[in-house]
């Protein structure tokens, strides 16, 4: 018996190692909550020192911009930064709190956090100006705040710009045609021998040429040394210089002439853009999106609706935003295509990591008898499938799409598929006037 206790690890058992977790959670709430309200008082004396220098403009005369930049240069030398940091924050702590003040309460009570702010604010940078109903503005915050009490900033940040442009009156495809004019390329000077180039073109073509790099970095021969930025910056170069990814000619040392393939001969980009049936009919002109997240002008989406194979199409029912049919591209092919437009991300609640470079995940293991069918698989990225299996976290799938994770301490978490298309709602009809 006394061999047998000896045996017997010392050391908290795992109830009072959940329970230390359970407490530093709980700690962890409770400092974010003080963080986040004490964050927010600051921004909004910012604001308030920003406001004073517009107020001593009015009062005094003189140009606010330079009533502004002394109230900077003063808060400046409290705080060891310079007046042009400062007067950054103050005209970034101006803008938040007059146009944003439902969004800064939120992430005052910590109701949304940091990221979940910046992304609601950038996405909605359209709708901070003078010619936007300051009701459409509160509308689309609302909606979103919502949205973020219950996901990650990187979910939030695929729906808002959709939302946002939604609630602007001017079509897309106006603004896109205004917005190309201001297409450029600049370069500016960095350190050691080193440069910038800055490009503002069509986000339709700059994911082109992002998937173009990443797809062929991670086709590079696995005895080349750089990295894969190492390898896209060469290739953006070779690209830019040569006009295309032609085969190069070397010397070796003893003089002779050797063909080298290039880095991008063979390399086709895959862009995925998503179409409302009636846009791509001519019958409708709400915009498509690209990879779910960005808005593409109408004219634009049927141009590549009518283009080359190397764009993949989905067509979405106008009505109720799910898949009416995808292009080409194993389990079985179809079953893919319908698995990538209907998940869209990983599907561990919160991860924003695009579903068409995740695993295929058999929710119940094919090992213990799980099917190859919708309804028991998901996309999962490399990181959260390998949690799946290598730690406590479990997951299910009740109906076909929607997963229920539950984490190591038993809390559970429902993960959705987002719609693949704009949706409507029936408008409820109007009362009699009698």
């Amino acid at each position: 018996m006394a061999q047998e206790m000896a045996r017997v690890p010392s050391g908290p058992d795992p109830a009072a190692l959940d329970a230390i977790q359970a407490n530093a959670l709980s700690q962890l709430d409770a400092i974010a909550v003080g963080v986040q309200a004490l964050e927010a008082y600051r921004l909004r004396l910012l604001a308030a020192l920003g406001h004073l220098g517009v107020e001593r403009a009015r009062v005094l005369g003189g140009d606010v911009a330079m009533h502004v930049r002394s109230v900077a240069a003063e808060v400046g030398v409290r705080m060891r930064l310079s007046d042009r940091t400062v007067e950054a924050q103050l005209s970034e702590a101006m803008d938040l709190v007059d146009s944003w003040p439902t969004v800064v309460d939120a992430f005052a009570t910590a109701r949304i956090g940091r990221g979940h702010l910046r992304v609601i604010v950038e996405a909605g940078g359209p709708l901070a100006t003078s010619e936007v109903d300051p009701e459409q503005r509160a509308a689309y915050a609302a909606e979103m705040i919502a949205l973020a009490e219950t996901t990650t900033p990187a979910r939030v940040r695929r729906v808002a710009r959709r939302r946002a442009d939604a609630f602007l009156a001017e079509p897309i495809a106006v603004r896109h045609r205004r917005a190309r004019d201001d297409r450029h390329v600049r370069v500016s000077p960095g350190d050691d021998g080193m440069a910038h180039v800055h490009a503002f073109v069509p986000a339709v073509l700059a994911a082109g040429i992002e998937h173009r790099l990443l797809a062929g970095a991670r086709s590079k021969a696995d005895d080349d040394p750089r990295t894969i930025d190492q390898w896209r910056a060469d290739a953006f170069c070779e690209l830019l210089l040569t006009g295309s990814g032609a085969a190069t000619s070397e010397r070796t040392d003893s003089g002779e002439a050797v063909e080298r393939p290039g880095l991008l001969g063979a390399i086709a980009a895959v862009v995925q853009i998503t179409i409302p049936v009636t846009t791509l009919t001519g019958a409708g002109d709400r915009p498509a999106t690209l990879d779910g997240v960005q808005p593409v002008d109408p004219e634009t989406a049927r141009a590549l609706a009518g283009g080359a194979a190397t764009w993949e199409r989905l067509l979405t029912d106008p009505i109720d935003g799910t898949v009416l049919e995808v292009d080409a591209y194993r389990p079985s092919a179809a079953q893919l295509r319908h698995l990538r437009a209907r998940d869209r991300s990983c599907r561990f609640p919160g991860c924003g990591a695009q579903a068409r470079q995740a695993d295929v995940d058999h929710t119940i293991a094919w090992s213990d008898g799980g099917t190859t069918s919708l309804g028991n698989l998901a996309s999962l990225c490399r990181r959260h499938h390998t949690l799946k299996h290598a730690t406590a976290w479990t997951v299910s799938q009740p109906h076909p799409g929607e997963l229920h994770w539950a984490s190591p301490l038993g809390h559970a978490y429902v993960d959705r598929p987002p719609p693949s298309g704009p949706t409507f709602v029936e408008p409820e009809p109007a009362a009699l006037p009698f």
